[in-house]
């Protein structure tokens, strides 16, 4: 990851892509399992949608923004989150520190610290998501990828809910093996099923040369759901798509090349998925609650675009309909790595309730559309670049993730400035 440079072959910026990883807006239903599945022990998260405004800030209309600094000196941060209903804001560094944001400083200590391997531009510590009951269980987990090679690991560490560093014991939950070092995907995060989801790119290379796009068997080019509350370490959802078969049986949804960033709405659980491109396309994919196993075709289709003629066994290019096609797409050039964001739900930007953010590495941009939107052209999106974060960009070349705390507010994270940024109405 060192300067998030990612040829087209590489997925150019899994990290510039995405750091505050959009703390995940909460979990979603997101897919397969209706209200009434859930964890043995996660109650469902509540919706929310344009809830109280945070403490900070005084409710006001209006779309013109502004960044405003809140956070500095960081090592290449890459994405936070932060409890439901806990103040501080817990920093995800690629290097392996988690940093706790706490009344408007860095605290000296990190949180937590993990061995983990960062030598290429997409590896490293990638993900951290809190349990729904946090409070309660002092549980969080994070997706990184384990010294010695491109392995990738989900893990569970404790904390004293309250308390400002974490327990080091770790309790694997997930391995899966890696072929190359990009395309790591990097997500982890809880749905308002309660269930945890977990974003896995291809296995890197270019062309899917690890053919796992399309087969079925493999955890990679998929967003998992498991259950982390109901087996040790997790057992699968019954209304997963392949939970009856021989295949994945952890898979949601598949035919992603590097999900890196994943969001989803606290307030009705669709799950917005950034699948960054290889050739031509930037791709913006959503999963509506209450469905799954969407297939969303590469290799086959790159965004709209037929790919690859090879199709595997699988449906081709004349079969369009077996695939899920993009919400908005933009060709490639000097966008590079795309970032799915939140679906704005907070208190503070009352215009901007139920607005979906997107954004790019290699760009800075940032733009929105509603949510509830099903299909709309690249163009068409509301850019907030030039408002939100004019000449000189901060963002450009280094925007490594959007992310919110538990107010709902939006935040963005500049990689190699080592700063955090949250969006305001100016």
């Amino acid at each position: 990851m060192s300067a998030m440079r990612f040829s087209s072959t590489r997925l150019r910026s899994l990290f510039g892509t995405v750091l505050l990883g959009l703390i995940t807006s909460g979990a979603a239903a997101c897919g397969g399992g209706g209200p009434k599945e859930g964890p043995s022990d996660g109650p469902q998260l509540p919706p929310e949608d344009g809830g109280p405004p945070a403490p900070y800030c005084t409710p006001k209309a209006g779309t013109n923004l502004k960044l405003t600094q809140v956070a500095q000196g960081l090592s290449r941060p890459v994405f936070a989150a932060s409890p439901p209903g806990d103040s501080r804001i817990f920093i995800v560094e690629q290097g392996g520190d988690i940093k706790v944001l706490k009344n408007g400083a860095v605290l000296g200590t990190s949180f937590l610290t993990i061995n983990v391997n960062a030598t290429g531009d997409e590896q490293g510590l990638l993900g951290l998501t809190f349990h729904p009951k946090y409070a309660q269980n002092g549980k969080l987990y994070v997706h990184y990828v384990i010294p010695g090679g491109n392995r990738i690991r989900i893990a569970q560490y404790t904390a004293t809910p309250t308390a400002d560093t974490a327990n080091r014991t770790e309790k694997v939950i997930l391995e899966t093996d890696h072929p190359y070092d990009n395309h790591n995907g990097g997500t982890v995060a809880f749905g308002n099923d309660g269930f945890l989801y977990i974003a896995l790119g291809d296995g890197g290379g270019g062309n899917d040369s690890a053919g796992n796009g399309q087969n079925r068997a493999s955890k990679l080019a998929k967003i998992l759901r498991i259950d982390v509350d109901g087996g040790d370490p997790y057992s699968i959802p019954p209304s997963n798509p392949w939970a009856q078969t021989a295949d994945a049986k952890e898979t949601f949804v598949w035919g992603l090349r590097n999900p890196y960033r994943f969001t989803i709405d606290r307030s009705n659980g669709d799950l917005w998925i950034g699948d960054v491109g290889q050739e031509r396309i930037e791709e913006l994919d959503v999963v509506r609650a209450g469905t799954s196993g969407q297939n969303f075709g590469w290799p086959v289709f790159e965004g709209n675009e037929c790919f690859t003629a090879d199709s595997g066994g699988n449906a081709g290019c004349d079969q369009p309909a077996s695939y899920v096609m993009p919400v908005t797409q933009r060709m490639r050039g000097a966008s590079a790595s795309i970032l799915a964001g939140p679906v704005y739900r907070g208190g503070c930007m009352t215009d901007l309730v139920g607005r979906v953010f997107f954004g790019d590495y290699a760009t800075g941009e940032v733009r929105s559309f509603p949510a509830a939107t099903s299909a709309v052209a690249y163009n068409a999106t509301t850019d907030h670049t030039d408002d939100l974060d004019p000449s000189p960009r901060k963002l450009e070349g280094q925007f490594s993730s959007f992310a919110t705390d538990a107010y709902g507010e939006i935040y963005v994270a500049a990689l190699r400035a080592g700063r955090l940024y949250r969006i305001e109405v100016e």
